[in-house]
């Protein structure tokens, strides 16, 4: 039976155990979600899970044992207690600062960063450790593409464990509201292009004076997190149609059903939970239009945007059309029943943990790197060359 450590980090985020039970009660963001999603589903596998960094307190949930600790001192004596099982494999959820201490205590582990935060910026911090990590598991199709891309020389350690939305563990049984004259945004307050939103949002509530914008953001420690001063200063908004909220995840869910269309993130997202979550509520999504959006909220399920003027464009269009938001919302639950439910997750966290568990015995074959585009387009040319001096030469 495998041994799995699951880490979050060296202190806990949040003022409560960021445990099963808080989803009934607290707004939590998308990794620590997805981390529960994991140990859950690595449980059912029948590995032995552990996890540190959510919690001040000792609990035991669905099997999964939720160590306690305060601070970094604190996990460093549980480390060195003997009270976590030495693991075969560990997952760093959404950051690696602990990669060099996992590998100096326990040599033999497969170490496995989750990429919750591998975008555009958080990459640099990611890469710098990979003497020490054997596999970065990226959490969308798309940010996967892309990065396999964009980083060939560590193609070699890329996996996928995409994000999913738990519609057999919680969603298949909420029933959601109906649809009103509402606009939702949902996501944390620092996603890429909030700001940009509420500028858009002060032309179309002003056009559209039945329609309401509520803002859904996490909670973070013991309160909801204020919105940023910058968001709306020097906006002239109708603030009574203008709401800040924050609600578990079920509740969210139910919420999310109410609204004619969604706004998410404008870009530098790894895959996007809140575009899942809308999509799983039938609603359609305004999203940004990088790679991970191209598979978060492909063509007949949303629209992508970048600019202010796409952004209005796109919201007064969906509008006007409501039974095309429908359509639209219909297509993107499809797309969340087939690609991103817990069976796809399952598979993506065996694939990956069975791959490192032999690569040890692939030993340098699998430490190949592969090779940028500009390469492979110099070799394409030299051969072309070669071969046509090779037909004509005697």
């Amino acid at each position: 039976m495998l041994n799995v450590l699951i880490w979050r980090s060296f202190i806990p985020l949040h003022a409560f155990p960021a445990t099963f039970y808080c989803l009934s009660e607290h707004g939590i963001g998308g990794t620590d979600t997805q981390l529960l999603w994991h140990a859950r589903t690595l449980a059912e596998l029948n590995y032995r899970v552990q996890v540190l960094g959510v919690s001040e307190i000792d609990v035991n949930e669905f099997g999964i044992e939720f160590v306690g600790s305060k601070t970094k001192v604190d996990q460093e004596k549980l480390l060195a207690s003997g009270r976590i099982r030495t693991p075969d494999v560990v997952l760093l959820e959404g950051g690696v600062d602990a990669a060099p201490l996992f590998r100096e205590l326990f040599p033999k582990a497969k170490i496995i960063h989750i990429g919750q935060n591998i975008d555009n910026g958080g990459h640099r911090n990611a890469f710098q450790y990979w003497e020490h990590i054997d596999g970065y598991a990226f959490v969308g199709l798309g940010q996967y593409a892309d990065h396999c891309q964009r980083y060939h020389q560590l193609r070699h350690k890329f996996l996928l464990v995409r994000n999913i939305v738990p519609w057999r563990w919680i969603y298949a049984d909420l029933r959601v509201e109906p649809v009103g004259d509402e606009i939702i945004w949902v996501g944390s307050w620092s996603k890429k292009g909030l700001r940009r939103w509420a500028e858009v949002m002060q032309n179309i509530l002003r056009d559209f004076p039945t329609y309401s914008w509520i803002l859904y953001g996490p909670s973070y420690g013991s309160g909801h997190g204020d919105l940023p001063t910058h968001v709306f200063k020097g906006l002239t908004l109708p603030l009574e149609r203008v709401h800040v909220r924050s609600l578990p995840m079920a509740e969210l869910f139910q919420k999310l059903g109410r609204a004619r269309l969604i706004l998410v993130s404008l870009g530098n997202e790894t895959a996007s939970i809140s575009t899942l979550d809308a999509h799983a509520a039938s609603r359609p999504v305004i999203s940004g239009n990088d790679m991970t959006y191209k598979y978060a909220n492909p063509e007949g399920t949303g629209i992508r945007v970048t600019s202010r003027l796409q952004c209005e464009f796109a919201i007064r269009y969906l509008l006007r059309d409501p039974n095309l938001c429908d359509d639209l919302g219909k297509r993107g639950h499809r797309l969340i029943i087939d690609e991103y439910t817990e069976v796809n997750q399952r598979r993506d966290l065996e694939l990956a943990i069975d791959y490192l568990l032999i690569k040890d015995r692939i030993g340098p074959l699998a430490n190949f790197s592969a090779r940028s585009h500009s390469d492979l387009k110099r070799e394409d040319l030299w051969l072309r060359v070669q071969r046509k001096w090779l037909a004509y030469s005697r």
